[in-house]
């Protein structure tokens, strides 16, 4: 694998796949410096094998997963029922941040999507994440009219 300026040549970009899941909690484990519960494991299981290639897909470098995303629509929101996209996961291997990687799988998702006529990609960060949220903001994104709620029991 070579790097060109803090770039990563010979990147392919593929689908994913069910075979990625323990590649992505990997990645993922490391960035959120903690084990995941095996309901992640689940979940992620269950998206890959119900939206098969438009869960979306990983860069990878001589074989090696560097980074994922998770992407699907839906067509309901509050007060919306146009279809839209969401970034539901973006993973970066900790060792490969800060080299393109992410806008890449960014750019692949809003290039996929928009030749499907889905004119709006939305995703959900935490306000404290603002690695993510200047991330995000790099590439587009804005913050959106809708408000997130949760309730917590």
């Amino acid at each position: 694998m070579n790097s060109v300026k803090g770039l990563i040549t010979n990147l392919q970009f593929r689908p994913l796949n069910v075979d990625d899941v323990d590649a992505i909690i990997e990645i993922d484990e490391r960035i959120v410096r903690r084990k995941r519960s095996p309901r992640f494991r689940q979940q992620l299981c269950s998206q890959l094998a119900k939206h098969g290639e438009e869960s979306f897909g990983a860069l990878t470098a001589e074989g090696q997963l560097l980074g994922y995303v998770i992407a699907e629509t839906k067509v309901y929101i509050y007060g919306s029922d146009d279809l839209s996209a969401w970034i539901i996961l973006l993973g970066i291997d900790p060792d490969f941040q800060d080299e393109g990687i992410g806008t890449a799988l960014v750019k692949q998702v809003i290039s996929f999507f928009t030749e499907k006529g889905v004119n709006v990609i939305r995703t959900v960060t935490a306000w404290d994440w603002g690695d993510l949220v200047e991330f995000f903001s790099s590439v587009g994104f804005k913050p959106s009219d809708y408000l997130t709620l949760e309730l917590s029991t």
